[in-house]
């Protein structure tokens, strides 16, 4: 019998379903809370009569998935991914259901409420997913499918962001959340059966909750809560941060950032320093001696993750710079009408996506990560130079539209391959011990990248123009390159590397407090 504070001994694995079936909704799932917080929502607080500015504050609700790294540890060392997978989709379905029974009478503070605790457990719901994945999955499965995982995402992101809201125009939000409703239901029920129990069981939750609530910890909380409302009621802090706001809108580029991107600025400001002094943070982990630091330790004490992290964060550089203003060029400078560009870029581009990612990973998984590297980062990243073409043409309106179709969807079908690469990449780099953790941690070094390098991109426009801008996008794909042939991991991931040269340890380590 095991004490109450250590993991149960490993279940029997069990495999009722073939991955096809159940990677599929599994990622579907994954999408579809994402897209009600991240979509729906904006929607919902217009109609709720939000005036423009509140509804550019729902962006906010994005924040939990910036920094589900800081809550991932506590994934790896309790319970089961499987379990924990399932108790968000039971939370997801009763928020659902909160919503269907309001619909869209409810007021604005008790919507925000609501999303805000939708998206925390949406976000939990991705990190037990992600470490899902790679638990139940060996190697090739895990290259083979992650062309599936993004083609279920981006289709519940658009089952969301368009029947979903057909629903609400012509029957009402009731009905609207009714039909999430029901997504909710198939999928809990879908998964109880169909997710092969896989995993050994860790900590119980309840010792992490008895921890989360020692007196201290509460009153700490209590404490900072009682700031923030003393704070929004009285107002003292409305002068000064009016002031600050009006400080920063003066200041070219950074007055336009939005929210991401400042989540982005502060993630960079703090992994710039993490890296320069690493010993010193790995030292001060390791003396707090508890679970979570462990996680972080075991990330970061590898020697060769510097580089990873490096190519990580360069990689969708060029990727990024082109994506901010995809748009804008084709539209108001190709002249595309928003009927012509929703049918070449959402449709055909989708399309053209969808299969470089499903064909990266079938051959990844067939002939291994080193063979296809170079072709496929080649693929991403060479396409750039169409779009530097397509703007030094005089009058780009005066382009065939075929023309303009083929470029985005050469551009889109090589991202597509670029994305099957980057997945596994990412992947080979999860330590076994902390699957969860470093898969969160590692997706946001990718964002810290996507989202810094793209920030100032409309400012680069108006300086440069496009077709300097859109060369500047191949050229900032070349720091990527250069790091490339310096990537660790490749031939072999660094789970290879710890189920064969890491002795036996326990599931935690070391003894730890919670």
């Amino acid at each position: 019998m095991t004490a109450p504070n250590e993991p149960t001994p490993a279940t029997t694995p069990t495999r009722r379903m073939p991955p096809l079936t159940w990677v599929t909704t599994l990622y579907y799932a994954e999408g579809f809370p994402y897209a009600l917080v991240n979509n729906v929502a904006e929607v919902l607080f217009k109609d709720l009569g939000a005036s423009v500015q509140a509804i550019g504050l729902t962006s906010a609700f994005h924040l939990p998935w910036n920094l589900k790294f800081l809550w991932a540890p506590v994934l790896d060392r309790h319970e089961t991914k499987r379990s924990f997978i399932l108790g968000c989709e039971w939370l997801v379905l009763a928020i659902t259901v909160a919503l269907a029974l309001l619909g869209a009478t409810m007021p604005m503070a008790v919507a925000a409420v609501v999303f805000v605790a939708l998206a925390f457990v949406a976000a939990t719901h991705d990190v037990a997913i992600d470490g899902y994945y790679l638990e139940a999955l060996d190697r090739d499965e895990q290259s083979k499918y992650v062309g599936l995982r993004a083609a279920a995402y981006r289709g519940a992101v658009l089952v969301a962001s368009g029947p979903m809201l057909v629903i609400a125009g012509f029957a009402g939000w009731h009905a609207a959340w009714w039909f999430a409703v029901a997504v909710a239901v198939a999928m809990l029920f879908f998964h109880r059966h169909a997710l092969p129990d896989v995993e050994r069981r860790g900590v119980p939750l309840r010792v992490w909750l008895s921890a989360m609530a020692r007196p201290r910890r509460l009153i700490m909380l209590a404490v900072v809560a009682a700031a923030i409302g003393l704070g929004r009621t009285s107002g003292l802090l409305d002068a000064p941060l009016a002031w600050l706001r009006e400080r920063i809108a003066e200041v070219p580029l950074v007055g336009s950032l939005g929210l991401g991107e400042w989540i982005g600025v502060a993630l960079l400001l703090v992994a710039i320093p993490t890296m320069i002094f690493l010993g010193r943070v790995q030292a001060f982990l390791r003396r707090r001696n508890s679970s979570y630091a462990r996680a972080f330790v075991d990330f970061l004490e590898h020697p060769q993750i510097p580089r990873a992290l490096a190519l990580i964060l360069l990689f969708r550089t060029g990727e990024s710079f082109l994506m901010k203003m995809r748009l804008p060029f084709l539209r108001d400078a190709c002249g595309l009408s928003l009927e012509a560009y929703g049918v070449i870029n959402g449709t055909l581009g989708f399309i053209a996506t969808m299969i470089g990612t499903l064909l990266g990973g079938y051959l990844i998984a067939k002939h291994g990560l080193r063979r296809w590297l170079w072709p496929m980062v080649f693929a991403q990243n060479l396409p750039n130079l169409l779009y530097v073409l397509l703007a030094a043409v005089g009058d780009p309106s005066q382009v065939a539209i075929e023309t303009i179709a083929s470029v985005v969807i050469l551009e889109d079908f090589g991202a597509g391959l670029g994305t099957s690469v980057f997945m596994i990449y990412i992947m080979r780099c999860c330590d076994p011990r902390h699957k969860a953790t470093h898969m969160a941690v590692l997706t946001a070094v990718m964002s810290i990248g996507f989202t810094v390098a793209g920030m100032g991109s409309g400012y680069l426009v108006a300086r440069m123009g496009f077709t300097n801008f859109f060369l500047l996008s191949f050229v900032a794909t070349i720091p990527s390159m250069l790091v490339l042939p310096f990537a660790p991991f490749l031939d072999r991931g660094r789970g290879d590397e710890a189920a064969h040269d890491a002795p036996p340890r326990p599931a935690d380590g070391h003894p730890t407090n919670p």
